[in-house]
Order: structure tokens, then sequence, then C-alpha cells
């Protein structure tokens, strides 16, 4: 694995995680994998196995999440579908033994505690949060999508924008706070959505 350069982090997409990914960054996947296994642990472990049980069922779940990605089989609609897709694959994973002859009379799956609901619940909200403002941006003008872009994930200066836009530094700023409001107020009947 070799970690991604400074240089290709500017030319990510919005779902930065995913190319990280396929970068084989270290820190990236390090973090992923920590962040992940408490859940998929809890869940084997109320669903009769073991710990060692939860981190073979974990490291094969981890790896098929990691193919899947680098193989454009899974495409990601945010940040945190990640997260969801590795606990669907360990999950279904853990069910496959479950189901396996060895386990055939003596493994009982608990449904009711599968997928934490307020998870669930909060998820749905954040994924219905980002896909409309993901819909709102790709109804603004390339303009305003670029320099959003420039600014917000790019992290260029008012000075870097107007070079590349071919405009005075001043005007960027006006342009850049325009299209700012623009989005708002197409974004503005989220609900619950900061604004």
């Amino acid at each position: 694995m070799h970690k991604t350069s400074n240089q290709n982090i500017k030319d990510l997409p919005l779902n930065r995680t995913a190319v990280l990914i396929k970068n084989n960054d270290a820190v990236t996947l390090k973090e992923l994998y920590k962040t992940n296994f408490a859940k998929v642990k809890r869940y084997v472990l109320k669903n009769n196995g073991d710990e060692q049980q939860a981190k073979d069922v974990y490291q094969e779940a981890f790896v098929a999440m990691w193919r899947n990605i680098k193989d454009d089989k899974f495409s990601a609609e945010s940040e945190t579908a990640i997260n969801g897709y590795l606990f669907q694959i360990a999950k279904h994973k853990w069910l496959d033994q479950v189901r396996s002859v060895k386990y055939k009379n003596t493994t009982f799956i608990n449904r009711e505690i599968e997928y934490d609901e307020s998870d669930t619940d909060e998820n749905e909200v954040l994924n219905r949060k980002i896909k409309l403002i993901m819909d709102s941006i790709d109804q603004l003008g390339e303009r305003c999508q670029l320099l959003l872009k420039l600014f917000y994930f790019e992290r260029k200066s008012f000075k870097e924008i107007a070079e590349i836009l071919a405009i005075d530094e001043a005007y960027a700023r006006t342009a850049k706070y325009r299209c700012q409001e623009q989005l708002k107020k197409m974004t503005q009947i989220i609900p619950n959505g900061s604004k």
C-alpha cells in the first residue's frame, strides 16, 4: 500500500474515500478498518459468534469491499455509504457461515439487532440531504459548479480562481457568493438541514 500524494487530492471528486481506497491510501484503509470493526463484532457476538469469528468475517468483508471499489463494482453515493456497504457484506458473510452445515441446527439469528435503527434513519436523512445538494449543484451553471469546486474541494484562493477563470479577484469573490446563495436557495427545502 502507498500513501496518496497531496497533488492527487485536488483531483478527487466529492467521494474522496472511494478514490483513496482505489489508490490504496494506507491511512484511509486503516481508519476505515478500525472505524467499522466494532459494529460488525457486535453483530456477530449477538448472533452466537465469537470474537475470532467476527475478525475472520470482517477481514473477508473488508477485502471484498476493497476489491469491489477497485473494480468499480460499487460506487458510493456518499462518504457514509461505504460504511453501510462494508457492514452489509460482513452481515451476509456471517449469515452464510451460520447457514453452513456446521451451524445448521445450533445457531439462531436475532433479527431485531441486525442494524441499529437510529443509525439507519439518520443515514437515510443524511443521504437524502446529500443527494439533494448534489442534484442542486448539478442544476447550477457550469461556471458556478467550477467556481464552487475550485473554492471548496480544491481549496484554491480567490487569486488562483481568478487566474483559472480569467476574471479579477474581486469578481471571483462576488461570483462565489452569488453561486453559494443560489445553491442555498435550491437546498432550503432540506428538512432539519442547515442553511
